[in-house]
């Protein structure tokens, strides 16, 4: 055991993932915030947003 590995990818369905463009828009994130971005939120703009997903037969 313990051979192989595991590869992980996050599939943007109707947006993107914007990215600091210089310093003045980096931003030093708390543990919460980090664990927020892991999670595929903006950590900086917490605002639930509603979707609907496409239905697929």
């Amino acid at each position: 055991m313990g051979t192989g590995f595991l590869l992980l990818y996050k599939r943007f369905e109707n947006g993107r993932m914007s990215w600091p463009r210089n310093t003045q828009e980096a931003a030093d994130l708390t543990e919460e915030q980090f664990h927020y971005l892991m999670m595929g939120l903006n950590p900086l703009d917490l605002r639930v947003k509603e979707v609907a997903p496409e239905k697929i037969y």
